[in-house]
């Protein structure tokens, strides 16, 4: 059995399968919302220990966890905290939406010899690790973070981490190695080691699997981000296979045989194996379905819509002004008029509208460097609905069909 264990935003979730890949088992435990103070959004790593206990006591009550022969987890992207070298926390942890670290980007713009770097924004993992280090006086650290934390609790050593998660921290991913501009920052022990995500990194210390009830003999592997895990679940291993994550904002990502990169319409690049996963995510999403129509009124008037025409109606639907990808316009002000007297006709009209932003942002990746989709899949709320996806695969001319599984516990299992 192989477990995979997902830190999200609201909660944590485990997925327990097989050899052929067989869902056996699963788990979930609500998470507090971090705490928002002093402009920053903060959670203490105490919190995931007791995410991570509940989800074994539940698990355990299930089937006998010493069947477990490997443990992957992975955790929301850019959350950072720093420990000592015994792992102990010297700070809560940075969440991935905290922007507190403004003042940090300009030290980042001043080492970096790159114009642009991933780094260079308030959000990056580390902008965090900056301005964590400040209020703290001890000088053998760690950096960590939420998916290291915990892999590195498990087998008791500290500092190891893996170049999905180390991406916004400046590791150098074509390089395989930390560029010499970010070792000028931190200590090149205070920075993880990293591994290629899913490979072995120890075995369970002893007193963890007794405390647990795992086997002594499980191995914990190197985990992921909670968005590349999600895209791993649904089963894209080929270059030109696509995901579409239709939540209340529209992303995009795609399998390549090259990296592609460009910062100020938000698309980078993560490795994926002897690939890379391209992705830009634009404002617009099903947010503004919600804004206009309840679930009830969606599925009721979805139902209603001949997918085969065209309204003629040419909206960007945006909910507020500004758009960043596949174009980078902090003005772009949403395109919503006219409506017409048909609720019906006016949701067909901001379908399509979300299906022509989706189909321009494959183009901009593609515009960039990466192949044209194969084949799409979907993940996300707009999933579940037929008459989207109808609409999507007419106007992409491209087999569009909803992923079979998308839970990234399941991606990292």
């Amino acid at each position: 059995m192989y477990l995979g264990i997902d830190f999200g935003t609201s909660g944590c979730r485990a997925i327990v399968i097989d050899q052929q890949h067989q869902t056996l088992a699963s788990a979930s435990h609500p998470l507090p919302a971090p705490n928002t103070r002093n402009n920053q959004i903060t959670q203490n790593a105490e919190v995931w220990l007791v995410g991570l206990r509940y989800l074994l006591q539940q698990l355990g009550s299930q089937f006998d966890l010493r069947q477990i022969q490997r443990i992957a987890v992975d955790g929301t992207s850019a959350s950072v905290l720093i420990t000592n070298e015994e792992g102990q926390p010297l700070s809560p942890a940075l969440m991935y939406n905290d922007a507190s670290s403004s003042a940090e980007v300009s030290l980042i713009e001043h080492h970096s010899p790159a114009a642009e770097h991933l780094c260079m924004t308030a959000t990056s993992s580390l902008a965090k690790a900056i301005q964590l280090k400040r209020n703290i006086k001890e000088y053998a650290i760690k950096i960590l973070h939420q998916a290291d934390f915990l892999s590195n609790y498990l087998i008791g050593d500290w500092g190891i981490s893996d170049y999905h998660n180390s991406l916004k921290l400046g590791y150098d991913l074509e390089q395989n190695c930390w560029p010499q501009w970010v070792s000028s920052l931190f200590p090149e022990d205070t920075l993880p080691e990293v591994v290629a995500p899913g490979s072995v990194i120890g075995t369970i210390q002893p007193e963890r699997a007794a405390e647990l009830g795992l086997n002594p003999n499980c191995e914990v592997c190197a985990g992921s981000t909670d968005a590349n895990a999600a895209f791993i679940a649904t089963g894209c291993a080929q270059p030109g296979d696509a995901v579409t994550s239709l939540g209340s904002t529209i992303v995009l990502k795609i399998l390549d045989e090259h990296p592609v990169q460009q910062l100020q319409t938000g698309v980078y690049s993560h490795r994926l194996g002897n690939y890379w996963l391209c992705s830009g995510g634009s404002n617009a999403g099903a947010g503004i379905l919600r804004h206009y129509f309840n679930d009830q009124e969606l599925q009721r008037l979805s139902a209603q819509i001949d997918v085969n025409k065209s309204t003629g109606l040419n909206y960007y639907p945006l909910i507020s002004k500004g758009e960043r990808f596949p174009v980078n316009d902090p003005n772009k002000e949403p395109m919503l008029k006219p409506r017409p007297d048909s609720d019906v006709d006016f949701l067909h009209g901001l379908l399509e509208g979300l299906s022509r932003i989706e189909k321009a942002g494959y183009e901009k990746l593609a515009s960039l460097g990466t192949r044209k989709p194969t084949r799409i899949l979907t993940m996300g709320g707009g999933a579940v609905n037929p008459q989207w996806q109808a609409i999507r695969s007419r106007m992409l001319g491209i087999p569009v069909l909803a992923a079979s599984q998308t839970q990234a516990a399941y991606g990292s299992a």
